[in-house]
């Protein structure tokens, strides 16, 4: 997968003319100023529902004002606006998605390709519930807007005010997306939570994303479409027991305001230790940077740690490192390993990790010209996941139903990092479950009610990633995903090599 788009996007809403033809702007903003029409103000390129925090554009696009000068994301914008001036009438409701539109390379884990994709998930799955019977019933029909809540969710707070209230006038029933595990997005979904608004998070994996991150109780109304980290930990130790690893390391970020990174490199401890009783794993620990870094890359910042880590790895000699950070992060370690020098015992390895190494895909990874290494991690989903699944044909089935509303939309793009896969689910999900409410334009803080009612182990919904069910005990997790493993190629393409299940058992023997 390349970074750049395969699709012939529509053409580009340009920047505002006010800023490409200044002298203009100025005398015309000075002639209305005089006249006494103080509320044209040309000055404010965020439109309505948005203000300007960090140079973004955050809050909810309520006008579909481009976040930024990002071509791609201004086509995305129209297409959704396109799509939402094809409902008519009062009777509609409206599904959010909520995301950092402008991602921070330096501190956002997910890079803007992947947040491109969970937009386009989201566009396919909207126009699929509006001309097809994907969750039954066509109506009332959906609106899509976006909402951005900046680099590493700084302003969630300013975007979950303007989403609550605006909520009754667009009838706002679910709010997706959430696509990073920090204290910020689930200070989101509480707040969100709170006001009876059902959250459904596409890709968010951190075990405690449910939990509030002041009271640590479980947030009432959030759901996701991903396994979390458990279930990633337990279903890579499952794909583990085929091979003969004799010697595991476990290198994990320490970082006390990621909770991605603690709850990962806890599950994996947990799991491996249950899975292979009396076998040693050893631990080496790096930190990550808690802060905008200034004047230095987080790659240059964290070579240190990992010059010391693969030092480490020389003298111990482990068959398998299991990297327990972010993706970000994987490619710098991949560097200290790669050109740190050879040493004895340590020629090739295996490196596991988590879905987040997806954000990697397209780029070539670091040459390794010491000691090579082979990039495997587990995924939400990727394109075609269940080809050769004789087992899986509802699976199947339900891909391919995906994949054509997908291809409808006119978009081409590379689909294996999941993110459409997952924010199409997430879609469906919301609006399956806001159908059932009865006059739900006038209820819509009853619709996270009956996502539990009515997606059950009896009842899942049928994803794209899979089979989707869960029980009140489960408080909003999904029951037994399957995870793809995947081969990260040097070239930043990645090839399926296998997948496991959460439970180790498929989803029929496991959901009872």
């Amino acid at each position: 997968m390349t970074r750049s788009l395969q699709s012939t996007p529509a053409p580009v809403r340009p920047w505002p003319w006010w800023r490409r033809h200044k002298t203009i702007s100025v005398l015309l903003v000075l002639a209305v100023v005089a006249g006494g029409l103080t509320w044209w103000r040309p000055w404010e390129r965020c439109g309505a529902g948005m203000a300007e925090a960090d140079g973004q554009c955050v809050g909810l696009s309520l006008d579909l004002t481009p976040f930024s000068d990002d071509e791609t994301t201004i086509d995305l914008q129209q297409r959704i606006a396109a799509q939402n001036a094809q409902v008519t009438g009062d009777d509609f409701i409206t599904v959010v998605v909520l995301n950092s539109m402008t991602p921070e390379p330096g501190s956002d884990s997910a890079a803007l390709l992947n947040v491109h994709h969970g937009v386009m998930g989201a566009i396919a799955a909207q126009q699929r519930v509006n001309t097809t019977p994907a969750v039954g019933s066509q109506t009332p029909p959906v609106k899509l807007l976006l909402a951005n809540y900046g680099g590493r969710a700084r302003q969630q707070a300013e975007a979950v005010e303007q989403i609550i209230a605006h909520r009754d006038e667009h009838r706002i029933v679910a709010v997706i997306g959430l696509g990073q595990s920090l204290a910020e997005t689930r200070a989101a979904a509480s707040a969100l939570s709170a006001a009876k608004i059902a959250v459904v998070s596409a890709v968010a994996s951190a075990d405690n994303m449910n939990r509030d991150p002041t009271t640590e109780q479980f947030i009432e109304r959030f759901y996701r479409i991903t396994p979390t980290n458990t279930d990633a930990a337990n279903a890579a130790v499952s794909y583990l027991r085929g091979r003969d690893y004799r010697k595991v390391m476990l290198v994990r970020d320490d970082s006390s305001s990621d909770i991605y990174t603690q709850t990962l490199g806890d599950a994996f401890e947990v799991a491996y230790r249950n899975g292979f009783p009396g076998r040693g794993l050893s631990e080496a620990f790096f930190t990550s940077p808690s802060e905008q870094l200034e004047g230095v890359t987080r790659d240059t910042y964290l070579q240190p740690q990992f010059g010391r880590i693969y030092a480490r790895m020389c003298q111990e000699s482990p068959e398998l490192v299991y990297f327990a950070g972010r993706g970000a992060d994987l490619k710098a370690f991949l560097r200290a390993v790669g050109q740190g020098g050879a040493c004895d015992g340590l020629s090739k390895i295996d490196v596991l990790t988590s879905d987040d190494a997806s954000s990697l895909l397209g780029e070539p990874l670091p040459e390794m010209t010491g000691t090579e290494a082979d990039v495997y991690y587990t995924s939400v989903a990727t394109a075609g996941m269940w080809d050769g699944q004789t087992s899986e044909v509802t699976n199947q089935h339900n891909y391919r139903g995906f994949a054509e509303a997908f291809a409808a939309t006119g978009l081409h793009d590379d689909l294996r990092d999941g993110y459409a896969m997952a924010h199409h689910d997430a879609l469906l999900l919301a609006v399956g479950a806001a159908r059932q409410v009865p006059n739900v334009g006038e209820n819509t803080r009853l619709v996270a009610d009956w996502i539990d009612n009515h997606y059950d182990c009896a009842h899942p919904l049928p994803g794209a990633t899979g089979k989707i069910a869960y029980a009140p005990e489960t408080h909003g997790n999904p029951i037994d995903k399957a995870l793809p493993i995947m081969l990260l190629e040097p070239g930043g393409r990645i090839e399926q090599k296998a997948i496991a299940w959460t439970t180790g058992t498929p989803f029929e023997t496991s959901c009872r």
